[in-house]
């Protein structure tokens, strides 16, 4: 897999995640469409919580 590291490309995939991820602003931050529910951020955090406990059984496995 190759990827243009040139600063045109580069500058581009920036400013397309940065469109992607609108305004991050305290003021703007029910736009963001992220759910803030308690359902929604307990699952988020069981997410974490499940991918790290994968990493530290990928870093066992490993030997660290």
């Amino acid at each position: 897999m190759s990827v243009d590291l040139s600063g045109a490309a580069i500058g581009a995939r920036l400013r397309e995640a940065s469109r992607l991820a609108g305004s991050l602003r305290p003021e703007a931050r029910l736009e963001t469409k992220i759910d803030l529910g308690g359902k929604a951020v307990a699952a988020r955090l069981k997410e974490a919580s499940d991918l790290l406990d994968l990493c530290r059984t990928l870093a066992r496995a490993a030997g660290r």
